[in-house]
């Protein structure tokens, strides 16, 4: 078994983090963005996970690094959420890698009515599902894909959320789908940054 936080009930789905930099940290990225990347004009991609040279981002992302300095959340890996317009059935029922539970979310670009579910599978029901290897991390992991367009109808939603205005600390354990609404633009961008430690003490209810 996947060593995660054992007990999930007391920890929250998100913890919304103050940033009056936000605007700033956007910026940068979209250059960032732009300069290096075809993702503005990417329109077939599933893939959503965007493996980037996260240290080349950061040397020209000041303000994203300043920011995790000034809230004392180091961290270690910078990674790309791209959703086109492909996506329309959103991005398929999961949950994280190992070995850390947490990661910090940023909203970069066409964020409206984009919204993240969570949703309660116990975890004893975990192995009625297959599994899979995740390429990026090399990892053992559930596959919940087979029921994404079910799962409303077999487990009780823990939160819906549209990230959006704030940068998030994003609970990754927890089972979730990404699911556009009628109003979504394409691409969607989102940056996930992975913190040295789990930020635990921000996640408790």
């Amino acid at each position: 078994m996947i060593n995660y936080v054992p007990d999930q009930s007391n920890i929250k789905c998100i913890h919304e983090l103050e940033c009056d930099v936000l605007d700033k940290i956007q910026e940068e990225i979209m250059n960032w963005v732009v300069d290096n990347t075809n993702f503005l004009d990417e329109k077939e991609d599933m893939g959503f996970w965007k493996k980037i040279d996260y240290k080349a981002m950061a040397r020209v992302c000041p303000g994203l690094l300043k920011y995790m300095a000034s809230i004392k959340i180091p961290i270690r890996e910078i990674t790309v959420g791209l959703m086109t317009e492909s996506m329309t059935n959103g991005f398929t029922l999961h949950n994280g890698a190992p070995p850390l539970n947490f990661k910090i979310n940023f909203p970069i670009y066409n964020t409206e009515d984009v919204w993240t579910e969570w949703y309660d599978i116990p975890q004893e029901d975990f192995s009625k599902f297959a599994s899979w290897t995740n390429h990026h991390s090399n990892t053992a992991q559930v596959d919940f894909s087979q029921i994404h367009d079910t799962v409303q109808d077999m487990y009780p939603c823990l939160l819906k959320y549209n990230m959006h205005k704030c940068p998030i600390v994003f609970n990754s354990f927890i089972p979730h789908r990404v699911m556009p609404g009628p109003g979504a633009k394409y691409p969607r961008i989102m940056i996930a940054t992975m913190p040295v430690n789990d930020p635990i003490e921000l996640m408790r209810k």
